[in-house]
């Protein structure tokens, strides 16, 4: 036990722990993890993506970075403003 911290050991038990359900979460079409629901993430029409994920990808098909509507339905959503460059 540290001084000063008493108390504290037991809030990282197995039973303060809150399951969160992951049911209607979207997998990434890059590195198909699942999609948090307040990360960062790009709608477009192939799917949705994490944004990093999105970005590396368009960066390294087109070499240059996507144009992004930010906050589109939410803060956390962005849509892909180019959408023909996403057709090819």
């Amino acid at each position: 036990m540290v001084p000063g911290r008493e108390g504290i050991e037991g809030a990282m038990d197995e039973q303060n722990v809150i399951d969160i359900d992951m049911k209607g979460a979207p997998a990434c079409g890059r590195c198909f993890m699942l999609v948090a629901r307040f990360a960062p993430q790009v709608v477009a029409s192939s799917g949705t993506y994490h944004r990093e994920c999105f970005e590396a990808w368009y960066f390294g098909r087109y070499r240059k970075r996507p144009r992004l509507i930010a906050g589109a339905p939410d803060r956390h959503r962005f849509q892909v403003r180019d959408t023909e460059d996403l057709a090819a």
